[in-house]
């Protein structure tokens, strides 16, 4: 991975030794808060020579928060309060994925879905593992007649990086209402649509079919889509980390020989991920 040439000063050092921090994400130990959360640098998956963004990592949720578009932003904040003060986002920095994507989503409750796209496709440009961004890019796409896009914008929603958040309830419906172009009826996500993802109330906020996720997961393999293939299979370890015992035992679910085995694999497609 590119280590970005001002990380003088702080000492990164790699914790993947399980299902999380996810593979890509590096600690920053000065941040460290003595409970296990830290900030960090993470690379999105296949722009291992791209620099990276700043990340909180929550342990207990198993979530990464984006904080900083890059090293140098989160440098003169720590040098600022120590590390001690939130940071503050500036709705209008067009180089930070997060703060086009809060731009966006004020700009379509104002009506202004032409300029929400543009703040949108620039986000997606900048971060494609986040789902909040491709759901709003869908939304403006759809009010603004492009189906065609809101559909494929609305699958990478779907199948966007779960540690970053899972797709909202708005998108699973969306995507459960969707009816696709013909372009995209043959994907191997969509031809499973119906009995892949569903979301709703209190107890199961969201459940995905793990039996048709192996199945989407062999077909992209098989199309030499391995970046998706390899998101759906990390989101498939996450999700399936959080079942209970007796749906990990029904599933044969083991996470140490699938995290070895998920290692191996996207070390192999992106070496450049190894640190």
């Amino acid at each position: 991975m590119k280590i970005p040439q001002d990380i003088s000063g702080f000492t990164i050092s790699n914790n993947n030794h399980g299902l999380f921090p996810p593979i890509g994400y590096l600690t920053i130990d000065e941040t460290s808060d003595g409970g296990g959360d830290d900030l960090g640098l993470y690379w999105e998956i296949g722009k291992e020579n791209d620099l990276p963004i700043v990340c909180s990592s929550r342990h207990e949720e198993s979530l990464l928060v984006a904080e900083f578009k890059d090293l140098k932003d989160f440098k003169g904040w720590f040098e600022e309060t120590g590390g001690q003060e939130s940071s503050v986002m500036n709705l209008n920095d067009n180089d930070f994925f997060i703060s086009l994507t809060n731009k966006g989503k004020v700009l379509t409750k104002n009506g202004k879905s032409e300029e929400a796209i543009q703040k949108l496709e620039r986000a997606v440009s900048l971060f494609g593992e986040y789902s909040d961004t491709w759901y709003w890019l869908a939304e403006n796409y759809y009010k603004t007649g492009q189906k065609d896009k809101a559909d494929k914008a609305l699958l990478n929603s779907i199948m966007s990086n779960y540690f970053f958040g899972l797709p909202s309830q708005k998108c699973i419906d969306r995507f459960n209402e969707m009816t696709p172009s013909e372009e995209l009826k043959e994907h191997p996500v969509i031809k499973r649509k119906t009995d892949l993802i569903q979301g709703g109330d209190f107890k199961t906020p969201f459940s995905m079919s793990y039996a048709l996720v192996g199945e989407i997961v062999e077909e992209l393999k098989e199309g030499k889509d391995y970046r998706t293939a390899l998101l759906m299979q990390q989101n498939y370890g996450l999700l399936m980390a959080s079942e209970s015992e007796e749906v990990i035992e029904r599933h044969s679910f083991n996470i140490d020989t699938w995290y070895e085995s998920f290692r191996n694999e996207i070390f192999s497609i992106y070496p450049g991920r190894k640190y």
